[in-house]
Protein backbone atom coordinates (compact mmCIF):
# COMPACT_ATOMS: atom_id res chain seq x y z
CA UNK A 1 0.00 0.00 0.00
CA UNK A 2 1.45 3.29 -1.07
CA UNK A 3 2.14 5.41 1.96
CA UNK A 4 1.29 8.79 0.56
CA UNK A 5 -1.84 7.88 -1.31
CA UNK A 6 -5.36 9.09 -1.53
CA UNK A 7 -7.70 10.00 0.19
CA UNK A 8 -3.68 7.05 -2.79
CA UNK A 9 0.57 7.06 -2.65
CA UNK A 10 -1.82 4.13 -2.52
CA UNK A 11 -0.02 4.56 -5.14
CA UNK A 12 0.07 4.37 -5.78
CA UNK A 13 -2.06 6.88 -7.53
CA UNK A 14 -1.14 10.37 -8.57
CA UNK A 15 -2.53 13.28 -6.56
CA UNK A 16 -5.57 13.59 -8.85
CA UNK A 17 -6.91 10.39 -7.31
CA UNK A 18 -6.18 11.66 -3.83
CA UNK A 19 -8.12 14.90 -4.39
CA UNK A 20 -11.08 14.15 -6.66
CA UNK A 21 -12.74 17.47 -5.83
CA UNK A 22 -9.74 19.52 -6.90
CA UNK A 23 -9.71 20.96 -10.42
CA UNK A 24 -6.96 22.96 -12.04
CA UNK A 25 -6.08 23.90 -15.58
CA UNK A 26 -3.73 21.67 -17.52
CA UNK A 27 -0.09 22.55 -17.07
CA UNK A 28 2.74 21.95 -19.45
CA UNK A 29 4.94 19.09 -18.31
CA UNK A 30 8.44 20.05 -17.21
CA UNK A 31 11.40 17.74 -17.88
CA UNK A 32 12.60 15.68 -14.90
CA UNK A 33 16.37 16.13 -14.93
CA UNK A 34 16.70 14.35 -11.58
CA UNK A 35 15.13 11.24 -13.09
CA UNK A 36 17.71 11.26 -15.85
CA UNK A 37 20.57 11.53 -13.37
CA UNK A 38 19.36 8.52 -11.40
CA UNK A 39 18.84 6.49 -14.58
CA UNK A 40 22.39 7.30 -15.65
CA UNK A 41 23.62 5.92 -12.33
CA UNK A 42 22.13 2.52 -13.21
CA UNK A 43 25.37 1.66 -15.02
CA UNK A 44 27.22 1.66 -11.69
CA UNK A 45 28.44 -1.63 -10.28
CA UNK A 46 26.11 -3.51 -7.95
CA UNK A 47 26.96 -3.19 -4.23
CA UNK A 48 28.77 -6.18 -2.65
CA UNK A 49 25.75 -7.24 -0.58
CA UNK A 50 23.60 -7.45 -3.73
CA UNK A 51 26.25 -9.54 -5.50
CA UNK A 52 26.37 -11.93 -2.52
CA UNK A 53 22.59 -12.26 -2.51
CA UNK A 54 22.50 -13.03 -6.22
CA UNK A 55 25.28 -15.60 -5.88
CA UNK A 56 23.48 -17.33 -3.01
CA UNK A 57 20.13 -17.31 -4.82
CA UNK A 58 18.44 -15.42 -2.00
CA UNK A 59 15.12 -13.59 -2.43
CA UNK A 60 15.18 -10.03 -3.74
CA UNK A 61 15.85 -7.43 -1.06
CA UNK A 62 13.72 -4.30 -0.75
CA UNK A 63 15.68 -1.06 -1.26
CA UNK A 64 12.95 0.83 0.64
CA UNK A 65 9.83 -0.14 2.55
CA UNK A 66 7.49 2.49 1.08
CA UNK A 67 7.29 4.78 -1.93
CA UNK A 68 5.76 8.26 -2.06
CA UNK A 69 3.51 7.77 -5.11
CA UNK A 70 3.88 4.15 -6.19
CA UNK A 71 3.46 0.70 -4.68
CA UNK A 72 6.41 -1.40 -3.53
CA UNK A 73 6.13 -5.14 -4.37
CA UNK A 74 7.73 -6.39 -1.14
CA UNK A 75 5.24 -7.74 1.44
CA UNK A 76 5.94 -7.96 5.14
CA UNK A 77 7.35 -11.19 6.51
CA UNK A 78 5.10 -13.61 8.40
CA UNK A 79 3.89 -12.04 11.66
CA UNK A 80 5.68 -8.78 10.93
CA UNK A 81 3.67 -5.58 11.44
CA UNK A 82 4.54 -2.35 9.68
CA UNK A 83 3.10 0.93 10.97
CA UNK A 84 3.38 3.99 8.73
CA UNK A 85 2.37 7.59 9.20
CA UNK A 86 2.45 9.68 6.03
CA UNK A 87 1.69 13.38 6.67
CA UNK A 88 1.08 15.27 3.43
CA UNK A 89 0.52 18.96 2.68
CA UNK A 90 -0.72 20.00 -0.78
CA UNK A 91 -1.71 23.33 -2.31
CA UNK A 92 -3.84 23.68 -5.43
CA UNK A 93 -4.58 27.34 -6.06
CA UNK A 94 -6.56 28.53 -3.03
CA UNK A 95 -7.34 24.98 -1.95
CA UNK A 96 -5.05 23.51 0.72
CA UNK A 97 -5.12 19.93 1.97
CA UNK A 98 -3.38 18.43 5.00
CA UNK A 99 -3.68 14.71 5.64
CA UNK A 100 -2.26 12.32 8.22
CA UNK A 101 -3.02 8.77 7.04
CA UNK A 102 -2.17 5.86 9.31
CA UNK A 103 -1.28 2.63 7.50
CA UNK A 104 -1.03 -0.85 9.02
CA UNK A 105 0.43 -3.78 7.07
CA UNK A 106 0.66 -7.32 8.47
CA UNK A 107 2.44 -10.30 6.96
CA UNK A 108 0.26 -13.42 7.11
CA UNK A 109 2.95 -15.48 5.40
CA UNK A 110 6.23 -14.38 3.83
CA UNK A 111 4.33 -13.83 0.56
CA UNK A 112 0.85 -12.74 1.69
CA UNK A 113 0.16 -9.36 3.29
CA UNK A 114 -3.01 -7.60 4.41
CA UNK A 115 -3.29 -3.92 5.23
CA UNK A 116 -5.59 -1.06 6.13
CA UNK A 117 -5.45 2.73 5.92
CA UNK A 118 -7.18 5.26 8.17
CA UNK A 119 -6.83 8.77 6.63
CA UNK A 120 -7.47 11.87 8.73
CA UNK A 121 -8.05 14.89 6.48
CA UNK A 122 -8.25 18.66 6.77
CA UNK A 123 -9.15 20.66 3.64
CA UNK A 124 -9.42 24.44 3.36
CA UNK A 125 -11.49 25.60 0.39
CA UNK A 126 -13.55 28.56 -0.83
CA UNK A 127 -16.50 27.66 1.42
CA UNK A 128 -14.39 27.34 4.54
CA UNK A 129 -12.71 24.24 5.96
CA UNK A 130 -13.68 20.58 6.26
CA UNK A 131 -12.09 18.03 8.58
CA UNK A 132 -12.82 14.38 9.14
CA UNK A 133 -12.19 10.87 7.95
CA UNK A 134 -11.28 10.28 4.32
CA UNK A 135 -11.78 7.06 2.37
CA UNK A 136 -10.88 4.11 4.63
CA UNK A 137 -9.10 1.40 2.63
CA UNK A 138 -8.29 -2.29 3.02
CA UNK A 139 -5.82 -4.25 0.92
CA UNK A 140 -4.49 -7.73 0.26
CA UNK A 141 -1.24 -8.32 -1.67
CA UNK A 142 0.50 -11.53 -2.70
CA UNK A 143 4.11 -11.83 -3.85
CA UNK A 144 4.38 -13.77 -7.13
CA UNK A 145 8.10 -13.51 -7.93
CA UNK A 146 10.91 -12.88 -5.44
CA UNK A 147 14.23 -13.84 -6.99
CA UNK A 148 17.53 -12.39 -5.80
CA UNK A 149 19.42 -14.00 -8.69
CA UNK A 150 17.24 -12.05 -11.12
CA UNK A 151 17.08 -8.93 -8.97
CA UNK A 152 13.33 -9.00 -9.57
CA UNK A 153 10.23 -8.84 -7.36
CA UNK A 154 6.63 -8.94 -8.62
CA UNK A 155 3.40 -8.70 -6.61
CA UNK A 156 -0.32 -8.26 -7.27
CA UNK A 157 -3.20 -7.29 -5.05
CA UNK A 158 -6.65 -5.82 -4.57
CA UNK A 159 -7.70 -2.76 -2.62
CA UNK A 160 -11.20 -1.77 -1.49
CA UNK A 161 -12.26 1.71 -0.34
CA UNK A 162 -15.22 2.95 1.68
CA UNK A 163 -16.88 6.33 1.00
CA UNK A 164 -15.22 9.39 2.52
CA UNK A 165 -16.93 11.28 5.32
CA UNK A 166 -17.51 14.34 3.08
CA UNK A 167 -17.20 15.16 -0.61
CA UNK A 168 -14.30 17.52 0.08
CA UNK A 169 -12.35 14.71 1.78
CA UNK A 170 -12.47 12.14 -1.03
CA UNK A 171 -14.77 9.99 -3.19
CA UNK A 172 -18.26 9.51 -1.76
CA UNK A 173 -18.74 6.04 -3.26
CA UNK A 174 -17.21 2.61 -2.86
CA UNK A 175 -14.20 1.63 -4.98
CA UNK A 176 -12.25 -1.47 -5.96
CA UNK A 177 -8.72 -1.32 -7.31
CA UNK A 178 -6.65 -4.26 -8.58
CA UNK A 179 -2.96 -3.47 -8.93
CA UNK A 180 0.38 -4.99 -9.85
CA UNK A 181 3.84 -3.80 -8.79
CA UNK A 182 7.36 -4.70 -9.88
CA UNK A 183 10.89 -3.89 -8.71
CA UNK A 184 14.00 -4.58 -10.80
CA UNK A 185 17.59 -4.10 -9.65
CA UNK A 186 19.84 -2.75 -12.42
CA UNK A 187 23.36 -2.46 -11.09
CA UNK A 188 23.15 -0.25 -8.02
CA UNK A 189 19.78 1.26 -9.01
CA UNK A 190 16.26 -0.06 -8.44
CA UNK A 191 13.49 0.70 -10.93
CA UNK A 192 9.95 0.19 -9.62
CA UNK A 193 6.80 0.14 -11.73
CA UNK A 194 3.23 -0.15 -10.50
CA UNK A 195 -0.07 -0.09 -12.39
CA UNK A 196 -3.66 -0.06 -11.17
CA UNK A 197 -7.23 0.28 -12.39
CA UNK A 198 -9.57 1.87 -9.86
CA UNK A 199 -13.28 1.18 -10.37
CA UNK A 200 -15.39 3.75 -8.55
CA UNK A 201 -18.86 2.39 -7.92
CA UNK A 202 -21.76 4.85 -8.35
CA UNK A 203 -22.84 6.70 -5.21
CA UNK A 204 -26.41 6.96 -6.58
CA UNK A 205 -28.46 4.80 -8.94
CA UNK A 206 -28.47 7.44 -11.66
CA UNK A 207 -24.67 7.60 -11.67
CA UNK A 208 -22.39 5.33 -13.68
CA UNK A 209 -19.31 3.47 -12.54
CA UNK A 210 -15.99 5.16 -13.34
CA UNK A 211 -12.71 3.52 -14.36
CA UNK A 212 -9.41 5.29 -13.60
CA UNK A 213 -6.25 3.50 -14.79
CA UNK A 214 -3.01 4.67 -13.21
CA UNK A 215 0.70 3.98 -13.47
CA UNK A 216 3.71 5.03 -11.39
CA UNK A 217 7.44 4.79 -12.13
CA UNK A 218 10.13 5.14 -9.46
CA UNK A 219 13.92 5.20 -9.64
CA UNK A 220 15.70 4.45 -6.34
CA UNK A 221 19.44 4.80 -5.70
CA UNK A 222 20.37 3.22 -2.34
CA UNK A 223 23.61 4.67 -0.94
CA UNK A 224 24.24 3.13 2.46
CA UNK A 225 21.34 4.05 4.79
CA UNK A 226 20.11 6.77 2.39
CA UNK A 227 18.02 6.22 -0.76
CA UNK A 228 17.26 9.19 -3.06
CA UNK A 229 14.10 8.60 -5.10
CA UNK A 230 12.39 10.16 -8.11
CA UNK A 231 8.81 9.14 -8.96
CA UNK A 232 6.43 9.92 -11.80
CA UNK A 233 2.73 9.07 -11.48
CA UNK A 234 0.05 9.34 -14.15
CA UNK A 235 -3.69 8.75 -14.15
CA UNK A 236 -6.08 8.52 -17.08
CA UNK A 237 -9.46 9.81 -15.95
CA UNK A 238 -11.48 12.38 -17.88
CA UNK A 239 -8.11 13.96 -18.65
CA UNK A 240 -4.56 12.74 -18.19
CA UNK A 241 -2.83 13.82 -14.97
CA UNK A 242 0.90 13.73 -14.25
CA UNK A 243 2.80 14.35 -11.02
CA UNK A 244 6.46 14.24 -9.98
CA UNK A 245 7.85 13.54 -6.50
CA UNK A 246 11.55 13.82 -5.71
CA UNK A 247 12.81 12.98 -2.25
CA UNK A 248 14.97 10.84 -0.02
CA UNK A 249 14.40 7.89 2.32
CA UNK A 250 16.68 7.29 5.30
CA UNK A 251 17.16 4.22 7.50
CA UNK A 252 18.70 5.53 10.75
CA UNK A 253 18.10 2.27 12.65
CA UNK A 254 16.97 -1.31 11.96
CA UNK A 255 13.24 -1.43 11.26
CA UNK A 256 12.90 2.37 10.95
CA UNK A 257 12.48 4.41 7.77
CA UNK A 258 12.09 8.19 7.48
CA UNK A 259 11.39 10.07 4.28
CA UNK A 260 10.55 13.45 2.75
CA UNK A 261 9.72 14.47 -0.81
CA UNK A 262 8.67 17.51 -2.81
CA UNK A 263 5.66 16.91 -5.06
CA UNK A 264 4.98 18.94 -8.21
CA UNK A 265 1.92 18.84 -10.45
CA UNK A 266 2.99 18.66 -14.09
CA UNK A 267 -0.31 18.29 -15.95
CA UNK A 268 -4.02 17.77 -15.41
CA UNK A 269 -5.88 17.81 -12.10
CA UNK A 270 -2.93 17.62 -9.74
CA UNK A 271 -1.94 19.93 -6.86
CA UNK A 272 0.48 22.72 -7.73
CA UNK A 273 2.92 21.71 -5.00
CA UNK A 274 3.07 19.39 -2.02
CA UNK A 275 5.30 18.22 0.81
CA UNK A 276 5.22 14.48 1.57
CA UNK A 277 6.62 12.87 4.73
CA UNK A 278 7.02 9.23 5.76
CA UNK A 279 7.63 7.57 9.13
CA UNK A 280 7.69 3.76 8.95
CA UNK A 281 8.33 1.31 11.77
CA UNK A 282 8.52 -2.48 11.53
CA UNK A 283 7.58 -4.62 14.54
CA UNK A 284 8.30 -8.35 14.82
CA UNK A 285 5.25 -9.95 16.47
CA UNK A 286 7.02 -13.31 16.80
CA UNK A 287 10.68 -14.10 17.22
CA UNK A 288 11.39 -14.36 20.91
CA UNK A 289 12.58 -10.78 21.31
CA UNK A 290 15.19 -10.91 18.56
CA UNK A 291 16.73 -7.67 17.41
CA UNK A 292 15.07 -6.07 14.36
CA UNK A 293 16.55 -7.09 11.05
CA UNK A 294 18.86 -4.67 9.30
CA UNK A 295 17.13 -2.95 6.42
CA UNK A 296 17.48 -4.87 3.17
CA UNK A 297 18.87 -7.98 4.88
CA UNK A 298 15.67 -9.98 5.23
CA UNK A 299 15.54 -13.42 3.67
CA UNK A 300 12.09 -14.66 2.74
CA UNK A 301 11.28 -18.31 2.35
CA UNK A 302 10.73 -19.51 -1.22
Amino acid sequence: MSAVRPPRGRPRRPPAARNPAAATGARRARPGSALGLLLAASTAAAPPELERAEAAGEPARPPVEELFLGEAPFPQEALELQVTSAPAWERDGRRVRFGVPLLLELGITDRLQVGAELPLELVRHDRGATAGLGAVRAEAMVNLVDGGALGLALSAGLEAALPAGARELGPTGYALEPFVSLDKAIGGVHVALSASAEVRLPAARRDAAELSPGVALAVILPVGPVAPTVELAAELDEAASLALASGVLWHPAPGLELGAALELGLAGETPDVGLLLLVTREIELAGGGDEPLEHGSRSRSP
